[in-house]
């Protein structure tokens, strides 16, 4: 009975072995991000290893009892899932760092390594969105107001504009969604004069309506301005359009805190916008 107990527990070991190795190399390397020399020097000194510890071959896993190889695949499958839920975290968690370090996409210009690296992991997330594209507007989960975090969008950085009147970097910039009026406004902070008791603080917003294009994209009609707080109100032209799709949506089950949930959306110009919630 040991010896029946033993030779089924090495069996039982061999194929994890043969199953989880491969995953947990690939994520020591790639998701913890071992480069370079320290990269080759993990891929050489495991093989030797690997050879000299005898890692099962696949013959040898198919000459496993079937009923061996169940339970092996019920003690497998949380391991992947969690690998894949670490990998996915260390995705979020990279994008929103990257965000911050190129100040909203200031310092990560078109060609930049930076931009490239965050459109890499813009790609990755969309294909793991946790919500169903045909929910993102019903969910609810896209309502409420958001905060910038990185995009493309040079009206909306900022950059060519005179000194003095360009967004503030150490203020956000919010998006406020309402699926249900089909309505959205967008407000930059701005602080001016900087040098007379550290400046003028206002804001200035747009205000537009939405309108369902698919259960995952809206078209935008801007409809008015409001400069500095809204002492100056602007009737916007009928020119002042746009699409937006949303690509990614983070719900309750894959980002439990508020504050830590991201969206990712399109728009029908190649712009790109990464933001997390506020409320």
């Amino acid at each position: 009975m040991n010896q029946q107990y033993s030779l089924q527990t090495i069996a039982l070991f061999s194929v994890l072995l043969v199953a989880i190795l491969p995953s947990v190399h690939s994520f020591g390397v790639q998701t913890l991000g071992i480069s370079g020399r320290m990269s080759r020097f993990v891929s050489q000194s495991s093989c030797p290893v690997s050879q000299r510890i005898h890692r099962p071959t696949v013959s040898m896993v198919n000459d496993i009892p079937g009923e061996i190889k169940k339970e092996a695949e019920k003690q497998i499958n949380p391991l992947r899932q969690r690998v894949e839920a670490i990998k996915f975290e260390g995705l979020r968690a990279e994008l929103l760092a990257l965000s911050d370090n190129t100040l909203r996409g200031v310092d990560s210009p078109e060609g930049s390594e930076p931009r490239q690296r965050i459109m890499e992991i813009i790609e990755q997330l969309e294909k793991q969105n946790p919500t169903p594209t045909e929910q993102v507007l019903t969910s609810g989960d896209i309502d409420g107001e958001w905060v910038l975090r990185w995009t493309t969008s040079e009206s909306i950085l900022g950059r060519k504009r005179t000194r003095g009147f360009r967004v503030d970097l150490n203020r956000p910039i919010l998006q406020i969604i309402n699926s249900k009026e089909l309505t959205a406004k967008n407000v930059e902070p701005v602080t001016t004069f900087r040098w007379i008791f550290g400046g003028i603080k206002y804001t200035n917003s747009v205000e537009a309506e939405l309108k369902v294009m698919t259960p995952s994209k809206v078209a935008v009609q801007f409809k008015k301005f409001n400069i500095a707080g809204g002492l100056i109100r602007i009737k916007a032209p009928e020119k002042a359009r746009g699409e937006l799709d949303t690509t990614y949506l983070d719900n309750a089950e894959s980002a439990s805190n508020v504050s830590e949930r991201i969206r990712i959306s399109r728009g029908d110009r190649g712009n790109v916008f990464v933001l997390t919630k506020a409320t």
